[in-house]
């Protein structure tokens, strides 16, 4: 179901266009209001906003629509007006508004526009992907996702997904206190024929809270090889159930690591502050820009930071030919105490400021319009690209 709100000041329209939104399948008529600062309701809960502008209120309207992206990126927006001028057009569509419709309304163009919003909100995965990555282990991948993730739960209210890909270890399950409820290989045959709600039952829930835990053991000891197509059923499977994936993956380089990153909506790349780090993230931006990365999909986040460190983060961004994205500040002390005692770092020490850290990058996260990365379709990967693999492997 689509979830409709209508904005306009003119009581004739509102009613028209309620009365006919309130016949059409899939759509679930929420209210109405005359002006956006009368907007009440929660913008998670709200798919689509019908809305009248003209020249007069219309940077009044795009200050508004911002807004409501920052707290629903997935929020939908078409609007109306009796004048259509390419000024009013082109400033209107710049924030990322579906559809410019001629009042009065004609139903059937109004549906269309719609069934346009709905065709392309069913073609698209319900789920963002977003992938905690480095080509070299030792740089705090794990704590970053698990303490993301549970921040993200928290944020948006929704499900959220922490994939384990390492492939090798427990470490998740560790960070959280969690034992695994059913066996990788009774889960990995059950997949395609589990209905949502049996597949989220197998998943390892986090203290009751939105935060579902999904380990790889270690895939030595289990029957089933997970292979990359392996990988995409798990993930096919997931984003019928989460509004976030966090994967923690394997540092690693190979071709299942590189078909796995090529299929994430984000990529966070982590580095800390040292040469031989810096290294390794000239490396991966090197990889990155040879399979064809838009420059948004790839975030460098920079772990442990120190204030006044030898190496600066303009330093680290002059070498890398990178923005620094986030930086978490290091907090031995506070991050292991959580490790020992198998909780979020916002659980533990919500006050202390790599908790408060965490918050923050997760507000920074929920507030990136997934559909604006748009990445290059370039999959044929030649020969510098697996020579640099292997040079990476080295």
């Amino acid at each position: 179901m689509i979830k409709t709100v209508i904005i306009d000041k003119t009581n004739n329209s509102k009613e028209t266009i309620s009365a006919f939104l309130k016949n059409i399948d899939d759509i679930e008529f929420l209210a109405s209001f005359d002006k956006f600062k009368d907007f009440n309701l929660n913008p998670r809960e709200v798919d689509l906003i019908i809305f009248d502008v003209d020249l007069k209120n219309s940077n009044t309207i795009i200050k508004e629509i911002s807004k409501l992206k920052e707290q629903n990126s997935k929020l939908n927006f078409i609007a109306l007006s009796y004048e259509i001028n390419s000024e009013l057009t082109t400033s209107i569509l710049k924030e990322g508004v579906k559809d410019f419709l001629l009042k009065p309304v004609i139903p059937n163009i109004l549906e269309a526009s719609i069934k346009k919003i709905k065709t392309k909100n069913q073609n698209s995965a319900k789920a963002n992907t977003i992938c905690i990555f480095s080509n070299k282990a030792g740089v705090g991948k794990t704590s970053i996702a698990v303490n993301l993730a549970y921040e993200l739960s928290k944020k948006t209210e929704e499900k959220v997904c922490l994939l384990d890909l390492s492939f090798n270890s427990e470490d998740i399950l560790t960070y959280l206190n969690i034992e695994q409820k059913f066996n990788i290989d009774y889960i990995l045959k059950n997949i395609e024929n589990s209905d949502n709600n049996l597949f989220l039952s197998l998943l390892n829930n986090y203290q009751n809270t939105n935060l579902y835990v999904f380990s790889m053991q270690d895939e030595i000891n289990l029957k089933t090889k997970i292979n990359i197509q392996t990988i995409n059923k798990i993930l096919n499977a997931l984003k019928n159930l989460f509004s976030y994936i966090i994967i923690d993956l394997t540092s690693v380089i190979d071709e299942r690591t590189v078909s796995i990153l090529n299929t994430m909506d984000l990529i966070l790349l982590i580095g800390l502050e040292n040469l031989a780090s810096i290294r390794n993230l000239q490396k991966c931006r090197e990889l990155f820009d040879n399979m064809g990365y838009n420059k948004d999909k790839v975030k460098l986040i920079i772990n442990r930071h120190i204030e006044n460190s030898e190496i600066t983060i303009k330093d680290i961004e002059k070498t890398t030919s990178k923005e620094v994205f986030f930086k978490i500040p290091n907090n031995y002390l506070t991050l292991i105490d959580a490790i020992n005692r198998g909780q979020a770092l916002g659980e533990v020490n919500s006050q202390s400021n790599i908790a408060k850290a965490f918050k923050n990058l997760a507000n920074e996260i929920y507030n990136i319009n997934f559909t604006n990365i748009i990445e290059d379709s370039k999959t044929n990967y030649n020969h510098g690209v697996f020579n640099l693999l292997r040079r990476m492997g080295e």
